[in-house]
């Protein structure tokens, strides 16, 4: 077994995997879909994944119910793959409903789960066979090893299904001289996944090629080598899953990791990509979470690189290691960046805010002032999109309301963002519709007129909702004390030096944080005054931000659970 940075070799059956219009339909409205509710869909390594006709497997993690199947359809290029095949818990064919009906018509394989039938022991003998089928013609399957949708911060271990599958696919086709299976890991990172305009990233590694000839292991007639086999691929692809993800044993470490990122990198903002931004912050997350279940003697987990989708990268060195004394510090600082966030939350400020200090009373009120005329400009450029939205807007507050009642929030936050991404996606066309009828007459014009003055409302109302936080943060300060403001001052000014020394003496981050950006090749540099205008604050197409973890409320969501 062997990962490759091309693919090569495969059993090629040109024509054997041409997707029905059906699926074409589906994946379409799946981006519909996906772009409507997230506000970026940045994706990484796109040409990691195999080509049509070529057998492969793309293994997930499976963090957000139905939209993880969303996520992935509608990120694979159809030019590189045609069509991807997913599997399913078996319960979506014994009942009706929409989610179901698009469940079943996207060519979905299902599988029968044990916690589905009372933990009883099930037969997925004919599923196993139709999948091995599958690939023997040059499918692509996409499998979720954790076996259940689960809204936690660690990733649950894999389970032996897509290495066993693997086995037996090349035991059929073992006596074929040219045939491979490739699989393709991939890791799905929402920053809030049930929130409205959040961010997803999604990364597809470098591939794992099998044949038979090199990975006879994986269907040796010896039991014991067999097990064996299966069970280090099966730890393959859940580590390479798990590299580049958000993943700690609690939500609070994830929560100390941000802020972390925030006290070595917090002038970064959107200059990076927002791949590079999830690494960087996993660096630290992975870190912390380490710290809370190793001996003084262990290693830190080896860092993928902080890179583009380019793959351009700052290659890090294997973290050193550390004694006792060390480990004690870092757990101090842990606890201190706890304490700090705490500190920023209840006073609902920015790190940046107490980085730059309190401006003078005559400042604060110029920019208040000034974000109050842009607060009222917004406002009244967004009431006739507004209008129009409220539908959506209205169906996804009850829908939400009714899905917290369910039980445990943990437990339903999956499906509050699979219902919201489908109530969306659903109305929108509806209220298109509805309003081209209305203005029948002059439909030529009001149809596309109707998306423009949509998609504008929501630009204009994600500004809107920015600049009502900022000001209701000038506001804040405007009350604070000096004292309190030189008090939260040196505090961060103190942890920012400790922060930067771990990240460069333990995590082997860069002494200049700018040398990110400079590696980072995904954004082109604007030029002149009026590229700087129109690639930020004016721009149509994205919002203008200061972190890539912000999202449309009014508050700054750092807590995770």
């Amino acid at each position: 077994m062997g990962t490759s940075d091309s693919i090569a070799g495969g059993l090629h059956r040109p024509g054997s995997n041409v997707a029905p219009p059906m699926y074409k339909a589906i994946r379409f409205f799946f981006e519909i879909c996906l772009h409507s509710f997230y506000g970026n869909v940045e994706v990484e390594g796109t040409e990691n994944i195999a080509p049509d006709n070529y057998p492969a497997i793309l293994v997930a993690n499976h963090s957000n119910s139905l939209t993880d199947a969303i996520a992935i359809l509608s990120t694979v290029p159809p030019k590189i793959r045609s069509m991807v095949r997913l599997t399913a818990k078996d319960t979506f064919w014994h009942k009706p409903g929409v989610f179901n009906y698009v469940i079943k018509s996207a060519g979905t394989i299902p599988i029968k789960r044990r916690k589905d039938y009372e933990n009883q022991k099930v037969d997925n003998t004919e599923t196993m066979g139709a999948l091995i089928d599958s690939l023997g013609t040059g499918s692509c399957v996409c499998m979720f090893p954790e076996g259940i949708s689960r809204y936690h911060p660690q990733l649950a271990p894999f389970k032996a299904g897509v290495a066993m599958i693997a086995s037996d696919t090349l035991a059929r086709y073992q006596d074929m001289p040219d045939f491979s299976l490739t699989l393709v890991t991939t890791s799905i990172n929402y920053l809030h996944r049930e929130k409205f305009r959040s961010d997803v990233v999604v990364t597809f590694h470098a591939p794992i090629v099998l044949t038979p000839q090199q990975d006879a292991k994986l269907f040796s007639a010896d039991k014991q080598e067999k097990t064996e086999a299966i069970r280090k691929l099966t730890e393959l692809l859940e580590s390479t899953v798990r590299s580049t993800l958000l993943d700690a044993q609690d939500w609070e470490t994830v929560r100390i990791g941000h802020t972390a990122r925030k006290l070595y990198a917090g002038d970064l903002g959107t200059r990076i990509s927002l791949g590079q931004y999830v690494r960087l912050t996993r660096k630290f997350v992975s870190a912390f979470s380490q710290h809370k279940q190793e001996t003084a003697t262990a290693k830190l987990e080896d860092g993928s690189p902080i890179g583009d989708k380019n793959g351009d990268s700052l290659e890090m060195k294997q973290p050193v290691k550390m004694d006792a004394e060390t480990v004690k510090k870092i757990d101090e600082l842990a606890k201190d960046l706890a304490e700090y966030q705490d500190q920023l939350d209840f006073y609902h400020l920015k790190d940046y805010r107490i980085k730059q200090g309190k401006p003078s009373v005559r400042v604060l009120f110029g920019k208040l002032f000034q974000r109050s005329l842009l607060a009222c400009l917004l406002s009244t450029i967004c009431l006739p999109g507004l209008f129009l939205w409220a539908p959506v807007f209205i169906a996804i507050k009850y829908q939400e309301r009714k899905i917290r009642k369910k039980g445990p929030l943990e437990d339903n936050l999956d499906e509050i963002a699979q219902y919201k991404l489908m109530i969306a996606s659903f109305f929108l066309p509806v209220i298109w519709g509805f309003w081209v009828l209305v203005t029948l007459p002059i439909a030529l014009f009001s149809g596309p007129g109707i998306v423009i003055l949509m998609w504008l409302t929501i630009r204009w109302l994600e500004d809107l909702i920015h600049n009502a936080k900022s000001m209701l943060s000038l506001l804040r300060l405007l009350f604070l004390t000096q004292d309190t403001i030189y008090s939260l001052r040196d505090c961060r000014q103190e942890l920012a030096e400790r922060v930067h020394d771990y990240a460069v003496q333990y995590l082997k981050l860069p002494e200049d944080p700018e040398d990110l950006v400079r590696e980072n090749r995904t954004r082109k540099a604007s030029s002149g005054w009026f590229g700087k205008l129109s690639g930020s604050y004016f721009s149509i197409k994205r919002r203008r931000r200061k972190d890539w973890n912000e999202v449309m409320r009014l508050h700054d969501v750092t807590k995770y659970d």
